[in-house]
């Protein structure tokens, strides 16, 4: 379910259309899935994988986190950098 994050200084309506993009990353053509891996990559590091998981699936942030071992605080970090830097148009 999409919810704002006025945490990230992304506005509502591009927070809305990078949600629901990466939402449809397994109907997306394989060069705009590519762009989302690299995206994961460049800014999730070494939790590119849950990044990616969290970004592209509706999984709960506590099962992200409990799967790869990693902290709320360190999610939001690399989820806030994937939206800040997601492309102007996928």
């Amino acid at each position: 379910m999409f919810r704002y994050k006025p945490g990230i200084k992304v506005g509502y309506i591009r927070q809305g259309y990078i949600y629901f993009t990466s939402l449809l990353y397994r109907e997306l053509p394989v060069n705009k899935r590519r762009t989302i891996d690299e995206l994961c990559h460049k800014c999730g590091g070494e939790y590119w994988e849950a990044l990616r998981e969290f970004v592209t699936t509706e999984t709960k942030k506590t099962e992200i986190c409990a799967k790869y071992f990693l902290s709320e605080s360190t999610l939001h970090r690399v989820v806030r950098k994937y939206y800040l830097n997601f492309p102007r148009s996928l």
